[in-house]
């Protein structure tokens, strides 16, 4: 009897041992450092360079240094508002500051997490604290390319659904764009100040103003995101069409 109750206990402390490797294996398949900038060291990438880090290529308009950072992968997908993004998210230990260039993520079936080709990419910084979104400017699947013209700040890259934050949440702030879609004038409606500063679908700055009424009757008719910043560095996104 004694006998058959100490075979059983070997049989549980295996199966205990087998659930620990399982979690610690499948714990380094969702997490992977891919890039280790030490103290002191340095990654330079030219202009007309790429640094491609597993899938995520960073192409800076002009000469770039990368210092003390660590770039990492998780295969899970981040909520963006409640909606679920591509099962893929790229960090950074220490945000990339004043980069301004063109960023590719790539892809593959496995990762698209029940979305389609026609997605966009999302960028979160530390200093806001927010995600930003940033429309796709290839044609092709299985990329996703935006490109920054002003310094922007990298701490986070995924990609999600088109228009996957919540125009609600900037609502429940007290901000109203209308109308949308628009012909010529758009209308932002806060009780407080704003900065506002809007994207074409290439990620160029095309407008910036704090006045709460633009004209931009000259702009041409497609697809543009409007950003919103308050006095605390709140940031939201709009996407807005001109007819």
């Amino acid at each position: 009897m004694k006998k058959i109750t100490f075979q059983r206990k070997q049989k549980v402390v295996k199966r205990v041992l087998l659930l620990l490797i399982i979690a610690f294996v499948s714990n380094l398949n969702s997490q992977t450092t891919l890039l280790t900038v030490g103290a002191g060291g340095a990654v330079k990438i030219n202009s007309g360079g790429t640094l491609n880090v597993s899938g995520l290529e960073l192409s800076p308009n002009s000469n770039y240094t990368i210092t003390e950072t660590q770039v990492s992968k998780e295969m899970t997908a981040v909520s963006l508002d409640g909606t679920q993004a591509m099962e893929k998210v790229y960090s950074l230990d220490t945000d990339l500051e004043n980069f301004s260039g063109t960023i590719t993520y790539n892809y593959v079936d496995s990762e698209m997490n029940n979305l389609s080709h026609d997605a966009s990419m999302y960028v979160y910084g530390s200093t806001s604290s927010a995600w930003s979104e940033y429309l796709d400017t290839d044609s092709a699947d299985y990329t996703v390319t935006s490109t920054f013209t002003s310094p922007n700040q990298v701490g986070k890259v995924t990609v999600g659904a088109l228009n996957s934050l919540s125009i609600e949440d900037a609502m429940a702030m007290g901000i109203r764009i209308y109308p949308n879609p628009f012909s010529s004038v758009i209308n932002v409606d806060y009780s407080e100040d704003l900065q506002l500063t809007l994207f074409n679908v290439l990620g160029q700055q095309v407008l910036s103003a704090s006045s709460k009424t633009i004209n931009i009757s000259k702009l041409d008719h497609g697809t543009y995101i409007l950003r919103t910043k308050d006095s605390n560095n709140n940031i939201n996104n709009f996407k807005i069409i001109k007819q």
